[in-house]
């Protein structure tokens, strides 16, 4: 059937060239248009989280809870002593707070309604900044046993450090420095609702950052800064970088597409056919850009990679089509010829290709938006340059008609090629070369397995922009802080009202659950929540009451001090909870308010992960609060948990894909359950190198491994294709498939490796990972295709 589908399709090449040639350039011209809509997603958060996910229904409460209708800027100022000396000595301090005084007169700027830039979180800085004040009070001497950490008594009131100081060491003994720290971090926030204030934001970031990049900018303390429009900058940076890279490869590819032509067809018809080989893949890429940015999709930083794979795989199909071409040169009339080419090789060019698009299909649904779109991208673009290999190059071979004998080439060049593959398959044909195949395998699936366990399962957005960024070094310098005090926030939408016993302790309950989750290990130290507080404050109120005989029912807790308690805790109380009192003699009643959860030992991402997933269970079991979490990097971190089941389930649906195209294809269900068992070995293997190499269970290894799957079958495909359309024994089948694909097949695999060779020297983790997967699986892939 496919044979004469091949042949009815060559039939109309033949017939209309022109046409066909003519009427593909203008289809992917009119795609191309589309790129006039092309919008460049830079924003690092919406590259990891889609707007349908947990994370970001999560980051719709907490825009609701603060007011905002856009994510607020935000920046880690993290200080370092020099030489290990005391951050909280006066010179360190009079040089943290010359960097305050700079941010505050931004975030203290007020638009027309009167709202600062910081509201309603102007004073997330403020325990630091009290202690300083103590600090340098000459009365410290007289009250140093207020100085504590976590937790120091300042100005009458129990002050939280612990998000402020790292490396902390208390000594009341030691007056001149009762309390040492290395490491002191000033948090900031800034609304981004309008332009000026955005620009202000992020011109004072952009400073120093800047000026994090020289050594000595301050005489005691070390800067650094992680600020999330400055990562979004990073990351193009990588992609930048990556795309100089990969115009060597180009070029490096160019020098073996010419070699590998010039070989195969005469000197007036290879210039035409080496720029078709190089064009057609572009243009494959460009116009499904184009018709993604008409659909509305955007474009993401990683998909820089997009032109350069497709280019690799595109020459692929080229070598294979232009191979069979001189193969079959001694058919005289040029309508035959074309006609029997695309019988030989375009069920094995339509496997591959269908493969590859499905595998890079199933990609799309990863829940990483970046890796989605890069995946969509790949998969267009791969069934254009399908398609263009059949309307575009296959009418170029017809027209240009390279009537050049090739298969009347001296005799002693052709035998000493075939007799190393005959020996070849004599060998890999015999017993002891069987055994020893399997011997290796064995040894192999041994490397990979112990690699697959000792894989870490982490993902962090580091990876996201290159390893020489100073981002890197800040997000190391606030690890010993979130190792000793990780901020959960969570946002009860639906408070309970602690007048109800039922519901009161109905809440209690939730908060003892919470106690237990990962990290904040039944410690009750590290839940803040505000209501604690209150009703202390509140039952001192009651106990005044009860002195003056005015409170005749003992104490009952209300919210009708909580007025005046918000009060005292100053302008940020908004952020604390949302109060709202009707009358003088209504008590009020709470709309949401928000606690934190401070976890232990949460300086690997992985462990993080663990806690927000623990936590969002713990809510889910209580609906009657609306209660939902708040990270920033929580898309991340859902990523984290889930990428080793949607790691198994993507690879099952993709190979079970692939396995339903060869059965389309192969008439042989031992052939097709062979091709399946090559396929996941090779992935197998793949996944336990890649951990060998430095390799984390993420979602980039999710999309690189299904990558790998569409990879794969070329290897598979095209021998296993003509091994069963061949006839005589084991051996001479054997003989016959790699003598028609050997050569193409080395071709193909030295070129997609040629093309992507320069991305190993990319600074950034996603793409030299996908660097990585090609050479290993271009690599497994000889191994298990000569076996």
């Amino acid at each position: 059937m496919w044979d004469a589908i091949s042949s009815y399709i060559a039939k109309l090449l033949a017939r209309y060239p022109y046409t066909s040639i003519i009427g593909s350039i203008l289809i992917c011209v009119l795609m191309s248009c589309g790129l006039i809509h092309l919008r460049l997603e830079t924003d690092i958060r919406a590259s990891f989280s889609p707007e349908d996910s947990m994370a970001g229904y999560e980051t719709r409460v907490y825009l609701e809870y603060l007011n905002l209708q856009q994510f607020p800027l935000r920046a880690f100022y993290i200080f370092e002593s020099k030489n290990g000396e005391n951050i909280l000595n006066s010179k360190s301090i009079e040089e943290i707070l010359s960097l305050e005084r700079i941010m505050r007169s931004i975030l203290d700027n007020t638009d027309s309604s009167g709202i600062k830039a910081c509201h309603p979180i102007c004073s997330l800085n403020r325990p630091l900044f009290m202690l300083f004040d103590y600090l340098k009070s000459p009365q410290i001497n007289e009250s140093v046993k207020n100085l504590g950490f976590p937790v120091s008594k300042l100005d009458g009131a129990d002050t939280f450090l612990g998000l402020h100081l790292s490396n902390v060491t208390v000594d009341h003994t030691n007056l001149k420095s009762p309390l040492y720290a290395t490491n002191a971090l000033l948090w900031y926030f800034s609304r981004g609702d309008t332009p000026k204030r955005r620009q202000q934001f992020e011109n004072a970031t952009k400073s120093y950052f800047d000026l994090t990049k020289e050594k000595d900018v301050f005489n005691t303390v070390i800067l650094r800064l992680f600020d999330d429009q400055i990562a979004n900058k990073e990351m193009i940076r990588g992609a930048v970088e990556a795309t100089t890279l990969m115009t060597i490869g180009f070029f490096l590819l160019l020098l073996f597409v010419i070699f590998v032509i010039v070989r195969q067809t005469s000197l007036k018809t290879a210039p035409f056919m080496i720029a078709a080989t190089l064009i057609t893949p572009f243009v494959a890429t460009i116009s499904s850009f184009g018709l993604l940015c008409w659909t509305g999709f955007p474009v993401y930083s990683i998909q820089c990679v997009v032109p350069f794979l497709v280019l690799g795989i595109g020459v692929d199909d080229a070598f294979i089509l232009i191979h069979r071409w001189r193969y079959r040169s001694i058919i005289s009339d040029k309508a035959v010829r074309l006609q029997q080419v695309i019988v030989d090789v375009g069920p094995s060019i339509t496997i591959t290709s269908l493969t590859n698009i499905i595998a890079f299909g199933v990609g799309f649904f990863t829940p990483t938006p970046q890796m989605s779109l890069f995946c969509l991208a790949t998969s267009v673009s791969l069934l254009l340059d399908y398609i263009l290999t059949y309307t575009a190059l296959s009418p170029l071979l017809y027209i240009l008609n390279d009537a050049k004998i090739y298969s009347q080439l001296p005799h002693k060049e052709k035998s000493k090629y075939y007799q190393i593959l005959e020996k070849y398959s004599k060998i890999i044909s015999s017993l002891n070369g069987r055994l020893f195949c399997g011997l290796f395998l064995l040894v192999l699936y041994g490397f990979s397995t112990y690699g697959l366990w000792n894989m870490k399962q982490s993902f962090d957005p580091t990876k996201a922009f290159p390893s020489d960024s100073k981002l890197v070094t800040a997000i190391d310098a606030l690890r010993p802080i979130f190792d000793q005090f990780y901020p959960l926030n969570i946002y009860v939408n639906k408070p309970p009202e602690i007048s109800d016993k039922a519901q009161y302790s109905m809440f209690n309950k939730m908060i003892a659950d919470l106690k237990h989750v990962h990290g904040v290990n039944n410690d009750d130290k590290r839940v803040m929540l505000f209501l604690k507080q209150y009703e202390l404050f509140d039952r001192k109120v009651d106990s005044m009451y009860d002195i003056l005989g005015l409170n005749e029912n003992g104490y009952q807790p209300s919210l009708k001090n909580m007025g005046f308690f918000l009060k005292q805790l100053g302008s940020d109380s908004e952020f604390i909870a949302k109060y709202h009192r009707d009358n003088q003699s209504d008590p009020g009643h709470l709309k949401a308010f928000r606690f934190t959860l401070l976890g232990e030992g949460m300086s690997e991402w992985a462990e993080r992960a663990l806690m927000v997933e623990e936590t969002r269970a713990i809510l889910d079991k209580y609906p009657q609060f609306n209660a939902t979490l708040f990270d920033a990097d929580s898309a991340v971190l859902t990523l984290i948990r889930k990428v080793g089941i949607d790691l198994v389930g993507s690879i099952a649906v993709t190979v079970g894909c692939l396995a339903v195209v060869c059965i389309v294809f192969i008439y042989n269900c031992v052939g097709v359950i062979i091709m399946t068992y090559v396929i996941i070995s090779i992935c197998y293997c793949l996944v336990g190198c890649l951990a060998w190499w430095g390799a984390d269970l993420d979602p980039v290894t999710q999309v690189d491994v299904l990558l790998a799957t569409g990879f794969s079958v070329d290897y598979t495909a095209h021998v296993a294709y003509q091994y069963f359309r061949a006839s005589g024994s084991p051996q001479e089948k054997v003989l016959s498939s790699l003598h028609e694909m050997a050569a193409p097949m080395i071709e193909a695999g030295l070129s997609t490796f040629l093309c992507m060779l320069p991305l190993i020297l990319v600074p950034t983790y996603a793409i030299v990972a996908f660097a990585k997967t090609i050479f290993l699986t271009v690599g497994i892939g000889k191994l298990e295709f000569q076996k």
